[in-house]
């Protein structure tokens, strides 16, 4: 078996091990059963379902959320997340970047699995929230730092770092914050594989290319 971590800059901040089969035991299983690309719905049903199980969880963000609008003169609806590190939202398994991590999970994997092609290294994969809700950034700036940490350190040839999210535009835009750290020809011999739309492959590519990185790209 082949295993890879899946980092997900989320409100627990935790990296999540999955296992993934080698390319041809993992063919063997997708032919029966390929995991499909989540939808909001999906985000949504599952927030909602954990939030039932986990009331006292929510209670406190939704407090501090409330109280933040209070002060700013915004409806609650409207106002983001102000809460970072250490607040009470990091104890909230409810929150929607934690849940969105894991209802992505199975199809990142199988996405990252089909493109390994003869990489046999673990891969850094890196689930990059939607921008799309402002209670998301806290967890985007976290994966931000962890990626720009991996290119400052950079990898050894021979391994594959991808990314990708439900919001193709905020997974490109972090690419090319952390690659604009990236010594020239640092990246050569290391694929970066970028999960996300073919509107924002260009831009993708002319950050992560002058590091000398094999550039993929993969639709999401």
């Amino acid at each position: 078996m082949r295993k890879f971590f899946f980092v997900a800059a989320v409100a627990l901040l935790g990296t999540l091990g999955l296992g993934a089969c080698s390319k041809t035991q993992s063919e063997a299983t997708t032919t029966q059963s390929k995991a499909t690309r989540p939808t909001t719905a999906d985000v949504d049903a599952a927030v909602k379902a954990c939030q039932a199980k986990h009331p006292a969880a929510v209670a406190p963000a939704s407090a501090a959320s409330a109280a933040s609008s209070a002060a700013t003169g915004a409806s609650p609806s409207s106002a983001p997340s102000l809460q970072g590190a250490g607040d009470s939202s990091q104890d909230n398994p409810c929150e929607r970047a934690t849940i969105s991590a894991s209802v992505w999970q199975p199809y990142m994997q199988q996405v990252v699995t089909d493109n390994m092609g003869d990489i046999t290294s673990q891969p850094y994969a890196y689930f990059v929230p939607s921008g799309k809700y402002p209670e998301n950034q806290d967890a985007i700036s976290r994966v931000q730092g962890q990626i720009n940490d991996m290119v400052t350190a950079t990898v050894l040839p021979g391994n594959l770092v991808a990314a990708g999210g439900p919001d193709s535009a905020t997974t490109a835009q972090v690419l090319e914050n952390a690659f604009k750290q990236a010594a020239p020809g640092s990246f050569k011999g290391v694929t970066v594989l970028f999960i996300g739309d073919k509107a924002d492959e260009a831009a993708a590519r002319a950050a992560i290319d002058p590091s000398g990185a094999t550039f993929k790209f993969a639709q999401m």
